[in-house]
């Protein structure tokens, strides 16, 4: 009820009743973590189309199509989705590498790369994002050791699929395997690097004639 009161009367006077029926809702955990997503997406595409430094958070909320108060109320500033963004396209890459290198048969080496890398293709606006989060790792302290442990994880992936690929195709004792795995497995990661490298820059990239050369690798 909304009482509105007369200062040169002394009275108050009713003018009109509000009811409320039911409580608010509250907003769930699932929602929040919903709606972080959705801004976290719309984050990436700016990303993506103009670069971290590039985007403003005007972009951001623009993209996103919601409320200032909304972008804020998750999110404290552009480095903290900077942060977000980052994460999502390195956990990414081990989302696609994971199921590939524990496949049954097991594939060749090429296969098992062309695989990777045509999954990684797909995903478009990760090409243009995982050279800025390497190029940002160079000067960012803070970028750096995240970066760093997720090219460690993804060599251990690749050494622990030439394991596996060693003793089951080429007959080595797994000590034998697992030291020539170590000793090739970053020669795996920079050849994806360069995959990634020459297909966000360079024009009219042969996609299909990089992923034929893999069969050339000699391991």
């Amino acid at each position: 009820m909304l009482v509105l009161y007369d200062e040169l009367s002394g009275r108050s006077c009713q003018e009109r009743s509000f009811f409320f029926r039911g409580s608010v809702p509250k907003v769930t955990d699932s929602y929040r973590e919903e709606r972080r997503r959705e801004i976290a997406a719309a984050a990436l595409r700016c990303f993506g189309r103009k670069g971290f430094q590039g985007t403003s958070m005007a972009d951001i909320i623009a993209e996103s199509g919601l409320s200032a108060g909304a972008i804020y109320g998750n999110f404290k500033n552009k480095d903290d989705l900077i942060d977000v963004s980052v994460h999502g396209v390195l956990d990414r890459l081990l989302k696609w590498i994971d199921p590939i290198g524990s496949s049954d048969p097991i594939l060749e080496p090429h296969e098992f790369l062309a695989a990777f890398l045509r999954n990684i293709r797909q995903d478009i606006v990760t090409d243009g994002l995982l050279l800025q989060v390497w190029a940002e790792a160079v000067t960012d302290p803070d970028l750096r050791p995240m970066v760093a442990e997720t090219l460690t994880e993804i060599k251990a992936v690749f050494a622990s699929y030439l394991t596996h690929w060693y003793t089951q195709t080429r007959g080595l004792p797994t000590e034998a395997a697992s030291e020539k795995a170590d000793k090739y497995a970053p020669v795996l990661l920079g050849t994806c690097q360069g995959f990634l490298v020459q297909s966000a820059i360079v024009p009219d990239f042969n996609t299909e004639g990089y992923l034929a050369g893999l069969s050339m690798i000699a391991l």
